[in-house]
């Protein structure tokens, strides 16, 4: 009879074993998922931010192009004054401040087209302060300086 009970003690045991056992790698499987279901909540709030980002960033982008292809509009469609010529500029340049720069490259191209812009201004400002041209070369470099922006602008809206 001892031995009987012995081997019922033994399964009994045995049985519990398993029991705590199961019950253990169910509740860390229970926990593992828990902690999945957290990262992946995490994961997509990151996403979603991402996202966000990326649409203001096209957005901004977006209202830069359209600055830029109103001035190439406006010099295309009326005779523009140097005074105008520099006022488009100026637009161009405040729509280009307000881009942000999310890496290296597009700080630098942002303070390249800064930088272009700013030489633009400077030769419409020393073609108006230029008192020994006459009228008619003053038109000429006045063409030539509209041209030049005109020409920056188409390279600028298809990069």
């Amino acid at each position: 009879m001892r031995g009987g009970r012995v081997v019922r003690i033994r399964s009994l045991l045995i049985a519990c074993h398993v029991v705590a056992v199961s019950g253990c790698a169910i509740a860390q499987l229970q926990q593992d998922s828990g902690q999945m279901t957290t990262r992946i909540a995490d994961k997509e709030a990151k996403l979603n931010q991402l996202e966000s980002e990326r649409a203001s960033l096209v957005a901004e982008r977006q209202k830069l192009t359209a600055e830029q292809q109103k001035l190439l509009a406006e010099i295309d469609t009326k005779q523009m004054t140097l005074n105008d010529l520099e006022v488009g500029l100026e637009r161009l340049r405040q729509e280009n401040r307000q881009l942000r720069s999310e890496t290296e490259q597009q700080q630098k191209a942002k303070e390249r087209v800064d930088a272009d812009i700013q030489k633009l201004q400077a030769e419409a400002r020393r073609i108006e302060n230029d008192n020994r041209l006459s009228e008619a070369a003053k038109k000429e470099r006045i063409e030539a300086l509209r041209k030049q922006i005109k020409d920056y602008l188409q390279v600028m809206i298809t990069q």
